[in-house]
């Protein structure tokens, strides 16, 4: 059986200081992040069933200061910026050989994030930064070099890959500084080096993000003080509508992954009891081609004619398919989020197929605050501008028929600064204020 193309956002969300370890004075941490990927992309089952290409590797700024605090004290939760502790990404299926694709038609992918804790001491800025390129071009290398040994019959990422990587990542990080610095900052350093206070890498199989939902993993280092990071993956079908039917139809679940990389037992959410997070028998719980909650087949139907005659919906439904993730995310701990989406999806199947008829208020003002919620919520930059954007064309279409909706939502495109097919965005400046009397 074919899998599927997944829609991946990996983040890591925040840190927990429980005591950081300096004795008088207050912490400086700064977190280093490299995402990873092996998929179809950029791999193939070559013919002689090993695989080839390499990895997707991404990396990310910053090293002092780059959590935007230098000030952490016990009990502190440091909020990571999405710059560095966020990515989105679709998880494609690797192709096998055509001679092989009717027995076994793909492998599956891998995804992954390493990242490194640390705490400023006297390493001189230049030689913290070349410790962070050296990470990215570790993780970089040893993921290639995993790629390269395995094959068709050689799938799994063993305990010792990950920790050869590790080893790989310590000793790169640690030669690239020493020599960044001079013998002055050397000396200097070596007197009161910045602290490793911890190192973790993080992966999912395809196969273990088939079914969808949201993963939360967390990791705690009692080095040089005691922290903790939390951080979480969601997967979803490529397609908005069909991943928040999955919520609703139980197809989803929610789980923890302890730092040996076990996952603990699924919960769902079950309509059958007001749409509450349960942990289901495994027998009750639902087949993933289980019946749809909603009239996915009228939205389909939408999607295959009517949309087609209006491309600017396009740009629309990317937004859509961006904040997604998050909101599925929002809906594993919100019942009241869950009965606003449930109206609005309760409704588009009809509202689409009555271009005549005046949009309804209630799903536009439930939409209002599904995106409220996640522009309020989210430390996602992205989906806080999307939301934003999408908050301000509520606006502009309530009072609208269907038909007339969908003009202005062809018409005006995404943006900070919209406009209309052809025009150019204006934006309305602040008067200036002519000072009186000098």
């Amino acid at each position: 059986m074919e899998r599927d193309i997944i829609k991946v956002e990996l983040e890591l969300d925040r840190i927990v200081c429980h005591d950081e370890g300096d004795g008088w004075g207050n912490a400086e941490p700064y977190l280093w992040t490299v995402f990873f990927k092996v998929d179809g992309d950029t791999v193939v089952v070559l013919d002689d069933l090993t695989l080839g290409g390499t990895a997707t590797v991404r990396a990310t700024p910053g090293s002092h200061g780059n959590l935007g605090t230098t000030d952490v004290d016990a009990g502190d939760t440091v909020t990571i910026p999405g710059t560095i502790g966020h990515w989105q990404t679709n998880l494609k299926p690797i192709p096998t050989p055509s001679g092989l694709q009717a027995l076994v038609p793909d492998v599956g992918g891998v995804i992954g994030v390493v990242a490194v804790l640390m705490e400023e001491d006297n390493v001189s800025d230049d030689g913290a930064e070349a410790g962070h390129q050296a990470l990215n071009n570790a993780v970089r290398d040893a993921i290639n070099q995993i790629v390269a040994t395995r094959s068709f019959t050689n799938q799994e990422i063993t305990d010792a890959d990950v920790e050869g990587l590790a080893n790989d990542v310590r000793g790169a990080i640690s030669d690239a500084i020493q020599n960044q610095q001079n013998f002055f900052e050397n000396l200097w350093s070596f007197l009161n080096p910045d602290d490793a206070i911890g190192d973790k890498i993080w992966f999912f199989s395809h196969d273990d993000l088939a079914d969808g939902g949201t993963i939360n993993f967390s990791q705690r280092w009692q080095n040089e003080g005691d922290w903790e990071i939390f951080g979480h993956l969601t997967a979803t079908p490529l397609c908005p509508a069909n991943s928040l039917d999955g919520v609703f139809s139980s197809r989803m679940s929610v789980r923890s992954m302890s730092a040996k990389s076990k996952f603990s037992s699924p919960k769902f959410i079950d309509p059958a009891q007001g749409d509450k997070l349960v942990k289901l028998d495994a027998l009750k719980r639902l087949p993933k081609n289980a019946k749809e909650s909603f009239d996915l087949k009228a939205l389909r139907s939408f999607r295959d004619g009517t949309f087609k005659e209006f491309p600017g919906l396009t740009q629309w439904w990317k937004l859509a398919g961006r904040t997604t993730p998050s909101l599925i995310r929002e809906l594993t701990s919100s019942r009241a989020l869950r009965k606003d989406v449930r109206a609005i999806m309760e409704y588009l199947p009809k509202a689409v197929h009555q271009a005549s008829d005046k949009l309804d208020d209630a799903p536009l003002e439930a939409a209002e605050r599904v995106f409220a919620a996640l522009k309020n919520k989210t430390n996602n930059r992205r989906v806080a501008i999307d939301s934003s954007r999408a908050l301000d064309m509520i606006g502009l279409i309530k009072g609208k028929k269907v038909g007339e909706a969908m003009q202005i939502l062809s018409d005006i495109q995404p943006a900070r600064h919209p406009a209309t097919k052809g025009t150019v965005g204006l934006r309305i400046a602040k008067p200036k204020i002519k000072r009186v009397g000098g």
